[in-house]
């Protein structure tokens, strides 16, 4: 019998980490790379214990900077939408 060999529960808390590195923390990305719903994923992170490793992950993540209300797109629409009415070219 080989005693390099993961055991089962081993290689899922692997593939679980693996997950949420590759999603930077992200659990509904990580679950959608598992093929699992992201309660089930939830319920991993929890039987693992591993919050602290997913509130890690996601800390050093740096924020993607969003530009203030009224900058961006002309009329401050998507390319296709229709201006509301107030919200006209000026």
């Amino acid at each position: 019998m080989r005693h390099d060999f993961d055991t089962l529960e081993t290689a899922m808390r692997k593939h679980l980490v693996e997950a949420l590195a590759l999603a930077h923390g992200n659990q509904r990305q990580a679950a959608v790379l598992l093929g699992v719903s992201r309660w089930k994923l939830a319920r991993l992170v929890k039987r693992f214990e591993l919050r602290d490793l997913v509130t890690t992950m996601r800390s050093e993540v740096e924020p993607v900077p969003q530009s203030p209300a009224g900058e961006g797109d002309p009329a401050g629409c998507d390319v296709g939408q229709v201006p509301k009415s107030g919200d006209e070219m000026r």
